[in-house]
């Protein structure tokens, strides 16, 4: 197994209130590809499940300080996400059990065997760990013991996804097949029930401001938590593919075109109507509202956070592998795909990749180190024609807060070029064409200048010289390449 390292530490702790984040530390586990768990958040600890091993790793730092099983791995896959409570920290497991673990040392306490897997992330409330299965059955555990709480469980009769929810002394869920369950946390009653529109394909609860917001087909639902009974509804001319998120002043919906909708709790929209907010990238999660702001996992390798309710995009990173990683076909990975949602710890989150990497941003750590020019086409003192059309192209990286988009600018003899950033990838392209502004250029040596600040302010100013021979033969143009989409690996661009 790889230990932790501190290979991003990049600071000292900065006044209290800075908000940009700033990777910390990485942790190594071991490989797990499409991860059907989340990191779990102790006090402490970071309890991070790879497939069949589960890591305690220390949160200020990241060292590991113990793993189950400490020599074999399991021969089950962990689901859903670890929770930690009273000196033990629950793990379900893909052969239907629920283990209970020393959070000290990660010996195992007991095990409680469902009757199917544990596929909704537990809820752990008032010394009760509630679980929901594949197959539709809600436990509730008497978190010290693991004996059953109720004489029978809840049966829902469909897979239960996402995670339990507790509003009151009501358990909420959904299911695969879009119904929304309310049950008493008392005896596994069932209070209410409500179908959702098809089709469905995220049939999460989302409580906040006194109501249970869900999205469905072509509608985002308000429902009163107390009956089930609708409060309000709003229907798009679109699909809704992913949960809500809310908090106590807004409630914001993706549409599947990755447009953005922010509502208040009485159903008003409060914007994305009039002016479209568009997200960056397609998610790969369900947003989340933290501290006032929105924050996605993309399908491209990238995080995003964007202010509420003006949609303005705040910060952006992309997780990369080391340079020189290449895939199967020898060509270069560009970012690594992540296995889920930001999982949020105290001034800070974590992620996770399917390389196994586990990877903590802190909002209070200073970031002092500026963006890296990797590599750049035509190279320092390069010779080439200077007719058109010419393609000029770069390589960008910056693993503390990330390289700000706003900020890259590509300059030729100090004027600036058409340039265009594509952070999945970390390149910089220039295109000169005939017909355009763009003129050939002459004879002699010219000074390229790339310019790129990262979101804590640190600003790279590369500057190398290129000649120009008209008389040589020119170039052929590159032509333009789409890196796949992350499968388990990550995704990959051009080779120049």
């Amino acid at each position: 197994m790889r230990i932790a390292t501190w290979a991003l530490l990049l600071g000292v702790a900065c006044a209290a209130g800075a908000q940009t984040p700033a990777a910390m530390w990485r942790f190594f586990g071991n490989p797990a590809p499409n991860n059907p768990a989340l990191p779990g958040v102790g006090k402490q600890t970071i309890y991070y499940p790879c497939l069949n091993r589960l890591y305690a790793v220390n949160i200020e730092d990241g060292t590991l300080k113990w793993q189950y099983p400490a020599d074999a791995p399991l021969n089950t896959t962990i689901l859903g996400q670890p929770i930690e409570g009273d000196g033990l920290v629950y793990v379900g497991t893909s052969n239907g059990n629920m283990l209970a673990l020393d959070a000290q040392t990660g010996s195992l306490r007991w095990v409680f065997t469902a009757d199917s897997a544990p596929t909704a992330r537990p809820l752990l409330d008032e010394g009760v760990l509630y679980i929901g299965t594949g197959r539709g059955e809600v436990y509730a555990l008497n978190a010290r013991s693991g004996e059953p709480v109720w004489k029978e469980p809840y049966r829902a009769d469909d897979y239960i996804a996402g995670k339990l929810v507790k509003e009151g002394e009501l358990l909420l869920f959904g299911t695969n097949t879009g119904f929304v369950h309310a049950i008493s946390t008392a005896g596994g009653r069932r209070r209410w029930l409500f179908r959702l529109p098809p089709p469905n394909y995220d049939s999460q609860p989302v409580v906040a401001g006194g109501s249970v917001y869900v999205t469905s087909n072509d509608v985002v639902v308000a429902l009163n938590p107390n009956s089930g009974a609708v409060r309000w509804t709003r229907r798009f001319n679109t699909e809704f593919r992913l949960a809500p998120a809310a908090n106590d002043d807004y409630v914001a919906v993706l549409t599947r075109e990755n447009r953005l909708y922010l509502f208040d709790h009485s159903g008003k929209v409060i914007a994305g109507d009039k002016e479209p907010i568009e997200m960056r990238y397609e998610p790969l999660t369900a947003p989340e509202i933290h501290n006032g702001k929105l924050w996605l996992a993309t399908r491209r390798g990238t995080l995003l956070c964007y202010s509420l309710p003006d949609g303005k995009l705040e910060w952006l990173y992309t997780l990369r592998p080391p340079e020189g990683t290449v895939d199967a076909n020898n060509r270069r990975v560009a970012y690594l795909g992540l296995n889920g949602k930001p999982v949020f710890i105290p001034n800070g989150f974590v992620v996770m990749t399917g390389e196994g990497n586990l990877t903590a941003f802190g909002f209070g750590w200073v970031d002092r180190t500026a963006p890296q020019v990797v590599r750049t086409t035509p190279a320092l003192g390069e010779m080439l024609s200077g007719q058109l059309p010419l393609d000029f192209t770069a390589r960008l990286r910056d693993d503390g807060s990330g390289i700000n988009p706003a900020t890259v600018q590509w300059l030729l003899n100090d004027e600036p070029l058409p340039a265009e950033y594509e952070p999945s990838l970390g390149e910089v392209t220039v295109q000169l064409r005939a017909g355009a502004a763009a003129k050939p250029l002459p004879d002699g040596r010219h000074t390229m200048t790339l310019v790129a600040s990262d979101w804590a302010g640190n600003t790279v100013r590369y500057n190398w010289a290129i000649y120009i021979d008209n008389s040589l033969r020119r170039a052929p143009t590159r032509p333009q390449q789409q890196p796949r989409a992350p499968g388990g690996g990550g995704g990959r661009g051009p080779d120049f």
